[in-house]
């Protein structure tokens, strides 16, 4: 009972884990886009350079 019952923890903590990397990875591609999309082509400072 208790071996089962360590071992349902310890992929239970395993899955977590794996679940918390793939939402920083998530989080990481949805930060690189939307800094992609203010850049637009020239980079941040296209904007002051327009005139």
């Amino acid at each position: 009972m208790l071996s089962r019952t360590a071992d349902h923890l310890f992929w239970m903590a395993r899955y977590m884990e794996r679940a918390g990397q793939a939402q920083r990875a998530c989080g990481a591609a949805r930060t690189q886009r939307r800094a992609h999309a203010r850049c637009g082509v020239f980079g941040l400072k296209e904007n002051h350079h327009a005139v």
